[in-house]
Order: C-alpha cells, then structure tokens, then sequence
C-alpha cells in the first residue's frame, strides 16, 4: 500500500486542507514535477504532482490518472451529442427514402390492379366495345413509314453550300472554254448609281457647315441693316410683325387691380361667413319672422 509522505514540496504555499478524504487548494491551478511520495523505507517508485484545481477538483497524480475527468466528460459529452445528431439527420433520411418507396411502389400496384380489372371486364363481357383513345390513330405525317428520308439542318445546309460551289465552279469552266461568249450580268443593281455622290455632282457642304455658313449671313444682314439706320436716320423705322402691336388685355396698365387665386377664395369664404352670421342675427332679433326653407330639397 502506497502513503504518501510528508517530505516538503517543491511548489509553492499550499495551504493543506482535507475535505471529503480529498486533498484540495483555493488557488486555481499548482503545477509541480518530481515530487516524492514514497514512505522512505519501501522503495516504490515517486508519483508526480500533475494538478491542483481549487474550484472542487481533487489532486490528480501522473500514475493515478492520465487526464482530467471534467475535460474528459464534457469531450466525451461533445462527441455523443453531435454523434446523436447525424445518427437522428441519417434517421430522418432513411425514412423519407422508405416513404417515397413505398408510395411508388402502392403507386405500381393500383396500376396494375386498374390493368387487372379492365381485363377482367373485357374478358367477362365480349358484348362491349373496345374504347380506344382517339390519339392513337394519329400519325406523324413526316415520321410515318412510307416517308421519304428527311436530312437534318446541318446536313441540308451543307449540300446547299456544295451545291453552290458547284454551279460556280461550272460557270468559270464555261467562261474559260468559250471566251467567245459576252459576260452576262443578270444583278441590275450594279447598273444604279448615287445621285448625290456621282462624280459630276456639286460639292455638298457637311450639316455644320451649312449651320456655321447661315449663321454668318444672318449676322451680316443684321450688320447691314444697322449701318443703313444709322446712314440714313430720315428712313423712318419700318416694323414687319404685326405681333408687336398686340397687349395683353388683363395686365394693361388701365386694367383693374385683380386679386389671386388664394387672396380670392379667401374673400369668398368670409362674406359667405358673414351671410350666414346676419341670418343668425336677424332671426335672433325677429322671431316673429316664420323660418323660412329655401332647399326645396327638404321637402322631398
């Protein structure tokens, strides 16, 4: 049996209380190496001091234990939980492929039950007619078997190009055996020519410069009509729009000041507040007066 001694440690102050048969510390963690434990006089082998936690966790010894139980257990906790959740997500996918199974497969049965049973009734009663779907006396014009073999696009487009390569390979052997004969031009649109751009037309000015050029003209008229009035001053002034004549009715100087929009709908708003305030009054005033209804409305 092995005592533990009481031979001084090589650690710090540790402050030996026992709790439990446990020995614990109020530090949070004392680390030591080679301590000796042996009673002096049996020869064992010395224990090393691995930990001292002071949050409840006991004294561990490297030959007692060779890790922490705590880290152990939640380590351990860890594992079975994320182990428990694949195990349920693979459960949870094993069943939904057995459901999708097991529809398909009731799915292929009533089918063949429905199969069974037209079977059966047309076995039982001979008297019946045959009911067909009406598309299966369709047919497919170009697929049927009397059809002529149809080429694909690709190939079609490849025998037109062939094709035309041959017709102008046998135009040029023509032309180079019976150079007798004229050239033949059958695009009439060679013949056609631009009005505009044939080479006995004017010069056309680009559009910038025919701004620029209308521009400068009508600034040297302006000019010219300028030195005019002012070389002859006794030419009386000559005005050409009839516009310049023309006022504005409203905004004359003779016209009534108007009032806004706003300064308008005002005015509107008190003299109709004032009516209706002398009503009040004159009926206050007069109640010999009857009441009189001017809504015919009312009486409707």
């Amino acid at each position: 049996m092995r005592n533990i001694g009481t031979d001084s440690s090589t650690c710090a102050n540790v402050n030996k209380n026992v709790a439990s048969g446990r020995k614990t510390n109020d530090v949070d963690a004392i680390t030591a190496t080679n301590v000796d434990v042996s009673a002096g006089t049996g020869g064992e082998e010395s224990a090393v001091l691995v930990n001292v936690g002071g949050r409840g966790d006991a004294i561990v010894f490297s030959n007692e234990v060779e890790s922490v139980p705590s880290l152990d257990e939640e380590s351990d906790d860890d594992d079975d939980e994320d182990s428990w959740n694949s195990e349920s997500e693979d459960e949870e996918e094993d069943v939904d492929e057995e459901f999708d199974e097991l529809l398909a497969e009731r799915l292929r049965i009533l089918a063949d039950c429905r199969a069974l049973k037209n079977l059966a009734e047309a076995f039982l009663h001979p008297e019946q007619p045959v009911k067909a779907i009406p598309t299966t006396f369709g047919r497919n014009y170009f697929d049927r078997p009397s059809a002529p073999a149809v080429m694909d696009d690709e190939d079609a487009d490849e025998e037109a190009e062939i094709l035309e390569d041959v017709e102008n390979l046998k135009k040029a052997a023509r032309a180079y055996l019976h150079p007798e004969v004229g050239v033949r031009v059958e695009d009439t649109t060679l013949f056609g020519r631009n009005y505009f751009e044939r080479p006995s037309a004017p010069e056309v000015e680009t559009f910038e410069e025919a701004e620029e050029r209308a521009k400068i003209l009508a600034e040297a008229a302006a000019l010219k009509q300028l030195a005019s009035d002012y070389m002859h001053p006794e030419v009386g002034v000559k005005t050409t729009d009839p516009t310049l004549f023309g006022r504005n009715y409203f905004n004359r100087y003779s016209a009534p000041e108007t009032e806004e929009d706003e300064f308008a709908d005002e005015r509107a708003e008190i003299l109709a507040e004032a009516a209706a305030f002398k009503k009040s009054a004159v009926a206050y005033l007069h109640p010999e007066v009857g009441v009189c209804l001017e809504d015919a409305n009312l009486f409707g």
